[in-house]
């Protein structure tokens, strides 16, 4: 089994996180993990970020009449809008901004 430098192994480290290696690449980075704490340390950090970003910055969706309501409105329906479902998209959509 091949041994990996640092750079090498930091160069893999997303694909790795990511599944993207084959199963003896996947054994060659683990290999170089367990041995080196530099790198088992970039990995785990690297993991964290990759997990924060997916974390925050997943997209919530939008309750269904709100987006029943914008559909409408872009296809240029705006009389079939109700007045209470009006005042509940600018409900939300001012809510949405004060959370900003």
């Amino acid at each position: 089994m091949e041994c990996l430098d640092c750079v090498e192994a930091t160069a893999r480290l997303h694909l790795y996180i990511d599944r993207e290696l084959s199963t003896e690449e996947v054994a060659i980075v683990q290999q170089h993990l367990v041995g080196c704490p530099h790198c088992e340390c970039r990995f785990h950090f690297d993991l964290e970020v990759k997990r924060l970003i997916h974390e925050r910055c997943t997209i919530e969706r939008a309750p269904a009449h709100l987006r029943e309501a914008v559909m409408r409105l872009a296809r240029g329906e705006r009389g079939k809008i109700d007045a209470d479902l009006a005042h509940e998209i600018k409900r939300e959509i001012k809510a949405d901004l004060e959370g900003c």
